[in-house]
């Protein structure tokens, strides 16, 4: 995959229009104490900053980095002509959530390759691994199929090495008020993106995740880097796909976002210390009509809401570099050292704000509900 590029100045003769132009750049991603190199074509650099800053920081490259990601676009056409041939005989890893598939196609002098497929029916990646130079090279088609494999890496390395080093991945939404965190802590489809949204545009909060997020054990609240739904309701046209879905009998319509859409529309915070908890649940039957209220949770009640919204095995084994192609901690040895939620949670506010009617949660008025939380967190 090593692509060398022909200069003017090594063929004087050869014609501007025959010869390779390229250009490169180079930045150093910053997330608590890990280092990522990102080098390579000038725009797929770009887009990996676009979908990782924030949670991340971006540094000029400089000493110290723990791995590096090459990213270039594949001008040699490399990839295999027959794909699904290829794979057809040998072992695939598949995620569970997006369809991402990888396989290995070869080894030798200590490097991993890999074949990718991104999405169903897109056109495929190449990807090396040299463990000895800590450098993952990828090769994307031209033509932008695959163009979310260079963030995907990035979000890899982070990742794996965040929860081997105790981390935790959370299923909630996430906003800053007054510059800490506040969860919002759902099942699915319960109103998690909703909050999130309202608070951005009502509060004037921050935005830091739509469905995960990570939170260490010294409590600090990091937004992890997904598509964001925003009820159809709240959102402003300014792009996206729109998606309307039958759920239990009620048309949901959603406008999707990337990532980068997203931050280009809602001011996204970074990496803050968790300020409050909110469980969001339907009311009981016998409460019909009622605005939404909120109540203190005790102690243990706050522990299990966290304890329960880290329960995303599938998500949390994607999350982990399992092929090790960005040097992340090899399954056998993943420590995923269990959570004190005791020390998270230590003075922090926790409430259960109880909703009469989830399809009402655009427009009811929470903010009242939760006026006495959200004073907490200015404090």
């Amino acid at each position: 995959m090593t692509r060398r590029v022909a200069t003017a100045a090594e063929n004087p003769e050869q014609a501007p229009d025959a010869v390779a132009v390229t250009s490169e750049r180079v930045v150093d991603l910053l997330l608590g104490p890990w280092r990522l190199r990102v080098a390579g074509n000038p725009s797929l650099v770009a887009g990996v900053i676009t979908v990782m800053v924030p949670p991340c920081t971006v540094s000029a490259a400089g000493p110290g980095a723990d791995w590096t990601i090459r990213v270039d676009r594949d001008e040699l056409d490399q990839v295999p002509g027959d794909v699904d041939a290829l794979l057809a005989d040998r072992p695939v890893l598949v995620s569970p959530h997006s369809g991402s598939r990888l396989a290995v196609t070869g080894t030798g002098n200590g490097v991993l390759r890999l074949l990718g497929l991104y999405r169903p029916g897109s056109a495929a990646a190449l990807l090396e691994v040299d463990r000895v130079q800590r450098v993952t090279r990828l090769a994307v088609p031209c033509d932008d199929s695959s163009r979310r494999w260079p963030d995907w890496l990035a979000r890899l390395f982070f990742s794996s090495r965040m929860l081997d080093g105790g981390w935790r991945m959370l299923h909630a939404s996430a906003v800053t008020v007054n510059g800490t965190a506040v969860l919002f802590v759902a099942g699915s489809r319960g109103g998690k993106s909703t909050l999130a949204h309202r608070a951005c545009d009502e509060l004037g909060a921050r935005f830091l995740a739509d469905d995960l997020v990570m939170i260490g054990t010294d409590g600090i609240v990091a937004g992890w880097p997904t598509r964001v739904g925003v009820p159809a309701e709240l959102a402003a046209p300014s792009g996206g796909v729109e998606q309307e879905r039958m759920v239990d009998g009620t048309l949901r319509r959603r406008v999707l976002f990337t990532p980068g859409e997203h931050r280009a529309i809602v001011d996204w915070a970074p990496p803050a210390r968790l300020g409050a908890v909110v469980h969001v649940v339907p009311s009981p039957d016998e409460e019909t009509g009622r605005s939404p209220r909120a109540v203190e949770l005790e102690s243990a009640e706050a522990e299990a809401v966290l304890a329960g919204a880290a329960d995303v095995p599938g998500q949390r084994l994607y999350s982990t570099d399992l092929l090790g192609v960005t040097g992340g901690p090899p399954p056998g040895q993943i420590k995923w050292p269990a959570p004190n939620w005791v020390d998270v949670l230590a003075g922090v506010p926790a409430v259960r704000l109880m909703v009469p009617h989830l399809r009402d949660l655009p427009h009811a008025p929470v903010w009242e509900a939760l006026a006495k939380i959200l004073e907490v967190t200015a404090r």
